[in-house]
């Protein structure tokens, strides 16, 4: 009740976790058709639900009342149906048989739609095992494995076109083309500086339909309401403790430079949209300094040195939030235990994905890497198989943790646009975002210095600006980056 004063706010929350963990699904969504994915959409949707089956059971009534403040139809729930109607977008336009784009906005009304149906169905099943669940999901998937191949065709076009003009108004309020016209632009401006992975193909240049899918309505909402669009970005922790990489445990340059650039990128956003954004930069070095070799002490320093950096250039789009400010405990520590109590998976999910899905194992890859240059330096006397087999574990730990944080976040922030500083898929729900030149995608002003070489910066490891002939720059008595000398 500290949080939600009313067990309504409760609900909605409840409504709206459940919308961010269905994104974040998305990147495992399978290459197939249409019907396999929706099939797969359903299957993510069923299992994040079912631990949730009587607290969503006891509001049946209460979520088929659209009058109501809980019903799922209703105005008060629009921002979350907003969000599920993104993953069904990204189910349809990731597809190789997805329908031409006059028809596609239709078919996604019409899979949210059963969606909405199968959870209603869901709700009531109580055969063992939810066989007759899954027995209706796989049905709607042949189903529509039949129905989509048909839908050029005249009559069935004319019949999907009559099906979507009485339930559009029920399952989606009419779209304002300007408005959505201008929300995509917006996501052009930020789409300039994304941080991709690798396999990103066409969209590493020019941005698809799906690349939009998640993201466009939660920007066309804050197009409607003239207000700034809010960004949500897990950044700056703390300075990495290998000396080999970074100038100290405090911020330099490249944590200046950085948070001028996402000054920057709000300000960016004001050419299509005058209110411009914001960005709430949630400062996680709390949630795993244990795990990367940093004191608290100096990660309390940093936060501190950063509120003030940001204060001291004049960012006034920018804010910081952290673990301290919503979880109360008796020391970081405690704080970090109730984080993983409240808000992690078993670790045993997170392996399972690194071992299943692509786009986790990336995120392995890069965590495992950071992790083992920094233990090396760290731990000399152990050898370097040994680092790199404690690492692996570590990996999957912190990014445990760090899908806690997120999860957090997204309730502290459920309309907010997801940023990440890790490299991401071009379809996933966390927006990759580069804060610095440098040829290396992973690395971070955190764990890194700049270089100053022909008037440009470039974020390097300190062993290698030092193995170049670079100077150590210092301003007010702080090391703060290098500069080449003159050739």
């Amino acid at each position: 009740f500290r949080w939600f004063p009313r067990k309504e706010d409760f609900v909605l929350a409840l409504y709206g976790r459940l919308a961010a963990d269905l994104e974040a699904r998305v990147v495992e969504l399978p290459a197939g058709k249409v019907a396999d994915r929706f099939r797969a959409a359903m299957d993510a949707k069923i299992d994040l639900v079912a631990p949730h089956r009587k607290t969503l059971g006891a509001l049946f009534a209460a979520a088929l009342d659209p009058a109501r403040q809980l019903g799922v139809l209703g105005e008060h729930t629009e921002a979350v149906r907003t969000r599920v109607r993104g993953v069904f977008a990204s189910v349809v336009l990731g597809a190789p048989d997805r329908p031409k784009p006059d028809a596609a906005g239709a078919i996604v009304r019409l899979l949210y739609g059963l969606h909405l149906g199968l959870i209603l169905f869901w709700t009531q099943d109580r055969s063992e095992g939810l066989t007759s669940t899954r027995r209706a999901i796989e049905l709607a998937r042949d189903l529509l494995a039949l129905a989509l191949p048909l839908a050029s065709l005249p009559l069935v076009r004319g019949m999907v076109a009559r099906i979507d003009e009485v339930a559009a108004g029920i399952l989606q309020p009419p779209t304002d083309a300007d408005r959505m016209t201008r929300a995509e632009a917006i996501l052009r401006r930020v789409f300039r500086h994304r941080r991709l992975s690798e396999g990103a193909g066409r969209c590493a240049g020019e941005p698809c339909p799906q690349c939009f899918a998640l993201h466009v309505g939660k920007v066309e909402r804050f197009v409607a309401s003239g207000e700034p669009v809010h960004l949500v970005l897990p950044a700056f922790p703390a300075k990495s403790a290998n000396r080999r990489k970074t100038l100290g445990p405090l911020p330099d340059m490249g944590e200046e430079l950085a948070l001028r650039f996402l000054e920057g990128l709000c300000e960016e956003v004001r050419e299509v949209h005058p209110p411009g954004a914001r960005i709430t930069i949630c400062s996680d070095g709390r949630v795993f300094s244990d795990l990367v070799g940093v004191d608290d002490a100096d990660v309390t320093r940093y936060d501190l040195a950063i509120r003030d950096l940001v204060e001291r250039i004049g960012a006034r789009r920018l804010d910081v939030f952290r673990l301290d400010d919503v979880l109360d405990a008796p020391d970081h520590e405690g704080m970090r235990r109730h984080l993983v109590e409240s808000f992690a998976e078993p670790l045993e999910i997170v392996r399972r994905r690194a071992e299943t899905f692509e786009a986790h194992r990336q995120m392995w890859n890069g965590i495992q890497r950071f992790l083992f240059e920094d233990r090396a330096e760290l731990e000399p006397t152990k050898s370097r198989s040994q680092v790199k087999k404690a690492c692996g574990e570590l990996a999957h730990e912190v990014i445990r943790r760090s899908n806690a944080w997120s999860r957090l976040v997204a309730d502290c922030f459920p309309d907010a646009l997801r940023l990440s500083i890790h490299p991401q898929g071009p379809h996933s729900e966390k927006i990759g975002i580069l804060l610095g030149k440098s040829d290396d995608a992973w690395l971070t002003p955190w764990h890194g210095v700049v270089v100053l070489s022909d008037r440009q910066f470039e974020l390097v490891k300190r062993r290698d600006a030092e193995d170049r002939g670079a100077c150590l720059v210092e301003r007010d008595g702080r090391p703060s980056h290098f500069e080449m000398p003159p050739a």
